[in-house]
């Protein structure tokens, strides 16, 4: 008898069938879970992983205990950047408000100055927005890819120059829980489970 595996990046088709689209999705639904009582109190350990994630993307784990997520907002392909994200939270009792631009990559490479121009796109909306200073601004890379391999090395060389985090899709969660499921199969298949 095989061994069932329903993995939901891998199928039977010989290209990746648009896989960073569904990447957004999984990623967009992921950091808004963070602003829902509903999720905090019915389904703690995936309010852990997707408030684990957002407060490393804002560069803010060290305040996780004390954060309280107001609200985020997501858009995709705004501007032709993959996810542009805001963040509105209180750091024990101060305001704070972030501003996130995310690039994802599947299996493919950073192309045309790609990540210079969706910066320059960035900061030029906000630039006079004074709730969003240029500190609370980050600037993500995330991929599929493994760091020992050429892909990934040059992802993280394009990263660099454009000062970009870059991350493995498995990097973006807790490891401190063991890779503990949550309540949500999606969440797992995506960021749990090995499907590299």
């Amino acid at each position: 008898m095989a061994e069932y595996k329903p993995f939901l990046m891998c199928d039977d088709s010989e290209k990746d069938g648009h896989a960073e689209t569904m990447m957004d999705y999984v990623l967009s639904w992921s950091l808004r879970c963070t602003k829902y009582p509903f999720v905090k109190d019915n389904k703690p350990l995936l309010y852990h992983y997707c408030k684990y994630m957002l407060c490393k993307l804002i560069d803010r784990l060290q305040d996780m205990k004390i954060i309280t997520i107001d609200d985020v907002r997501v858009w995709k392909q705004e501007r032709y950047v993959d996810l542009w994200v805001e963040v509105d939270l209180h750091i024990d009792g101060r305001e704070e408000h972030h501003a996130i631009l995310i690039e994802d990559k599947y299996y493919t490479g950073v192309h045309d100055d790609q990540l210079k121009r969706y910066r320059q796109i960035f900061d030029e909306y906000y630039q006079d927005k004074k709730d969003y200073p240029k500190d609370n601004r980050h600037y993500v890379l995330i991929t599929c890819h493994y760091d020992n391999n050429d892909h990934y090395k040059q992802l993280a060389k394009a990263a660099k120059e454009n000062d970009f985090d870059i991350y493995n899709i498995f990097d973006i969660v807790d490891k401190s829980l063991g890779y503990k499921e949550t309540e949500s199969d999606i969440f797992n298949e995506l960021f749990l489970r090995d499907w590299v």
